[in-house]
C-alpha cells in the first residue's frame, strides 16, 4: 500500500465518523486558533507601540522637567533651546515641544474642530521617521520671523477637510482670547506624536482616529508663533535632542541634562531627565516579545489536550477495526503498511484541525485589532508553523495507537468480536 491509498483509506474513515473526528479536532482547533490570534494580534500591537515611539524620534533624546515639582525657574526656555544646540558638546540639533489647546474653524467649510497646539522648531523634522507626505516643513526664516503657518497630521487632515492634500488651506486657531489664521504648509504623520505628547495615549489615540465624530486636529506650529496665539510665555516641559553623528546619545542627553541644572541653578537629580527614544523601542520589543509568547504558550497547553484527544480516539477505532486488522493482516499487510495507515489518519485529522483553526485565529486576530484599529502581524511562516506544528502533534500523539495496531496478532484480531 502506498501514500496515496492510506490517505483515501484515512479520509474514508474520518468521513464516515465525522462527527466524532470533529469533536476529536476541536482540541486543535482551539490550541491553533488562540496561538495564531495571540501571536498576530500580539506582534501587530508591538509593531504599532514600536511605530509611536520612532514617529516620535527614534533618534533623538527627550530631555524633559518635572512638572510636579518644578517653579517657574526650572522650565526650559527658548535660550536654553538655543545654548542647547551651540553650546553642549555633541548636539547637532534642539527642537522645542510647547503644548497648546485652542478652537479652530476650518475656514474652507467653516467647520469648528478642537485644535491640539504643538509649538517646534524646524530643528523637529530631523527628529520624525517620515517626512511630509504633502508641502514641507517651515524653515527657520519663518520661525524667527513668528511666521503664522503650521504642518497639520494626516489623519486631521482627513478629518478637517475630507482629503489629505490640504497645503496651503487656512484654518483659524483661537486660545485665549486670540485668533490667528494659520496657513497649512505640510501635512505629515505628527498625529501619534501629539497624542502620545498631550496625554494619555489610549485618550488622545481615540481623538485622532478617523472613526471618531469630534474633530481633532494637530498643528505643528513655530513655537514662537504658538506663544503669540496663547499669550503665554515659551515654557517648555520637554525639548527634542538629536546628536551628531559618531555621539553616544546618552551621554548627548546626559550632557544637556547638566547644562540645564547649571542654568537654572537646580541640581536636583529628579527636575531634568533624558530618555533615548531608541532605548523604549528596545524596551517595548522585549517586553512584547516576552509577553507574547508566554500567552502563546499558555494557549498552546490546549495542543496537548487535543493531541491526547487524538491518541484517545485512534485508540478506540483500533479497537474498533481489529478484524480489519487482523484479515490485512492474515492477507500480508507488513506492519509498516498498517502504522503508516493509522498515523496517516492521525496526521490528517491533526492538519485538517489545524487549518479550521488557522482560519479563525486570523479572522480573530483582525477582529481583536480592528477593535483598537490597528494592524495584525500574520506572515505566511506563521501558519506554515501552525500547519507543521499540528501535524507534528498528529504523527506524535499517533504513534502509539498505530504500533499498537501494526503489532496486533492477526489470529487474535480475527477472534475479536
Amino acid at each position: 500500500m502506498n501514500i496515496k491509498e492510506s490517505l483515501k483509506i484515512a479520509v474514508k474513515c474520518i468521513k464516515a465518523n465525522w462527527m466524532r473526528s470533529l469533536l476529536t479536532m476541536l482540541g486543535i482547533i482551539i490550541g491553533i486558533s488562540s496561538v495564531i490570534m495571540i501571536i498576530g494580534a500580539g506582534t501587530g500591537v508591538r509593531d504599532y507601540i514600536v511605530g509611536l515611539i520612532e514617529d516620535m524620534g527614534s533618534n533623538a533624546v527627550l530631555v524633559s522637567v518635572d512638572a510636579a515639582s518644578a517653579t517657574d525657574k526650572d522650565f526650559i526656555t527658548l535660550d536654553d533651546v538655543q545654548n542647547i544646540k551651540t553650546k553642549v558638546n555633541g548636539v547637532e540639533r534642539c527642537s522645542p515641544m510647547l503644548m497648546g489647546f485652542g478652537r479652530a474653524i476650518i475656514d474652507k467649510t467653516e467647520a469648528e474642530a478642537t485644535a491640539m497646539l504643538i509649538g517646534v522648531n524646524s530643528d523637529v523634522q530631523f527628529a520624525l521617521t517620515n517626512n511630509c507626505e504633502y508641502g514641507r516643513f517651515f524653515t527657520d526664516e519663518e520661525y524667527n520671523a513668528n511666521s503664522p503657518i503650521a504642518v497639520i497630521g494626516t489623519n486631521s487632515a482627513d478629518q478637517a477637510f475630507g482629503y489629505r492634500d490640504v497645503t496651503n488651506e487656512y484654518i483659524t486657531v483661537t486660545s485665549s482670547g486670540k485668533s490667528m489664521k494659520i496657513k497649512i504648509c505640510g501635512v505629515a504623520n505628527v498625529d501619534a506624536i501629539a497624542g502620545s505628547l498631550g496625554g494619555d495615549s489610549s485618550i488622545m489615540g481615540s481623538m485622532f482616529s478617523s472613526g471618531t465624530d469630534q474633530i481633532t486636529v494637530a498643528l505643528f506650529m513655530p513655537c514662537t508663533t504658538l506663544t503669540q496665539i496663547t499669550g503665554t510665555d515659551a515654557q517648555l516641559g520637554s525639548v527634542f535632542v538629536i546628536a551628531e553623528e559618531g555621539y553616544d546619545y546618552d551621554a548627548v542627553g546626559n550632557a544637556a541634562v547638566n547644562y540645564l541644572k547649571a542654568a537654572h541653578g537646580n541640581y536636583s537629580n529628579n527636575m531634568y531627565t533624558a530618555q533615548n527614544m531608541a532605548t523604549y523601542v528596545e524596551i517595548v520589543n522585549i517586553i512584547m516579545s516576552v509577553l507574547t509568547a508566554f500567552i502563546a504558550c499558555v494557549g498552546a497547553i490546549s495542543l496537548i489536550v487535543g493531541g491526547i484527544g487524538v491518541m484517545n480516539i485512534m485508540l478506540v477505532s483500533v479497537t474498533e477495526r481489529t478484524r480489519e486488522i487482523g484479515i490485512r493482516k492474515s492477507l500480508g499487510a507488513k506492519t509498516s503498511v498498517i502504522t503508516l495507515q493509522f498515523l496517516t489518519e492521525s496526521v490528517i485529522l491533526c492538519l485538517i484541525g489545524g487549518a479550521i483553526g488557522i482560519t479563525i485565529g486570523v479572522a480573530g486576530a483582525f477582529a481583536a485589532c480592528s477593535i483598537i484599529d490597528i494592524m495584525p502581524n500574520i506572515t505566511i511562516w506563521l501558519i506554515v508553523i501552525a500547519l507543521m506544528f499540528s501535524s507534528g502533534v498528529g504523527l506524535f500523539f499517533g504513534i502509539y495507537p498505530a504500533r499498537k495496531a501494526a503489532q496486533m496478532s492477526p489470529i487474535d484480531a480475527l477472534r475479536s468480536e
